[in-house]
């Protein structure tokens, strides 16, 4: 087996949850490492399985995501997918997750497979929140194929693609950061990058997707005030089209750069180095305790 170390790397969902909760931020990047020698499966394995829980809402966003993938690589080979159909695809992902995380299926492949958090700690969910997921993959799939807004990725020619859910690096402050838009093209000398959303709009939507305009400057030499970014909220039919400004994009680089400082100050190796819990706090807000996929392990909140 290769022999893999815990390096430092940074992105703009990794900057949320160090903010959010270091303690949360502890176990999803450090004491589940090295789950795979674990031999027999104990405790980081355990901290693994709770890293990998998934909400409802989150699974269905995750199932809009890849059918819309799948839409586009068949536009690619000239086939054309219908609202019904994106849907049906949707539908089908989200009842495969579901299969996988109601059974246990889900063991086979603890770190790749759906694991509801529900189905984990033994819930019961209700109909209206599955109907409420139903809904979500309805109205996205359909806002997405039909609407008027999102004519112009749905029309941009594949020769103009840039990016597709591919994942990409490159280094900043000798880190490396990660950075997976959803969908980019060019327009003449214009940049389009779109994030589809299945959530309501929030202010760190906006911070990913400056995120991604500096990666485009990085990896495609792309002009900063020639990018545009689109943050589709399909589930709400809206979008939120952002001329990328010189000094927001300065702004956001600054707030990067202090966030990857942050995590310098506390990155360690768990393969080599002790733990200090000193520089894993658990939140000051309690209510996102009760949400916290690793509540069922944190010592703090047992």
């Amino acid at each position: 087996m290769a022999n893999y170390k815990n390096e430092l790397s940074w992105s703009a969902s990794r900057a949320k949850e160090f903010e959010r909760c270091r303690r949360e931020y502890y176990y999803s990047r450090y004491a589940s490492w090295g789950w795979w020698t674990e031999k027999p499966p104990a405790e980081k394995y355990e901290t693994m399985v709770h890293k990998r829980l998934t909400s409802l809402p989150a699974l269905a966003g995750t199932c809009v995501h890849d059918a819309i993938e799948h839409w586009f690589n068949l536009k690619r080979d000239g086939v054309d997918m219908s609202s019904s159909d994106l849907l049906a695809e949707a539908v089908d992902n989200f009842r495969d997750g579901w299969r996988e995380s109601s059974t246990d299926a889900w063991k086979e492949r603890p770190n790749k497979t759906v694991h509801i958090d529900e189905h984990h700690y033994g819930k019961e969910i209700a109909k209206e929140r599955t109907d409420g997921a139903r809904e979500l993959l309805e109205r996205s799939t359909r806002y997405f194929v039909e609407s008027e807004d999102c004519r112009p990725a749905r029309e941009a020619h594949p020769d103009n693609w840039r990016s597709l859910e591919s994942m990409d690096t490159y280094m900043f402050l000798g880190t490396k950061i990660y950075a997976v838009p959803d969908f980019a093209y060019v327009d003449g000398e214009t940049l389009h990058i779109w994030d589809w959303k299945t959530g309501r709009p929030r202010e760190a939507d906006n911070f990913q997707l400056h995120s991604y305009a500096l990666y485009a400057c990085e990896k495609w030499q792309s002009d900063p005030e020639h990018i545009v970014l689109h943050a589709a909220y399909l589930n709400e039919e809206k979008i939120i089209s952002t001329e990328v400004q010189v000094p927001t994009i300065l702004d956001v680089q600054d707030l990067m750069s202090a966030s990857v400082k942050d995590m310098m100050e506390v990155h360690y190796d768990p393969d080599e180095d002790p733990v200090l819990m000193d520089n894993w706090p658990k939140t000051k807000d309690e209510k996102k305790c009760n949400w916290c996929r690793f509540r069922g392990i944190c010592r703090d909140i047992r």
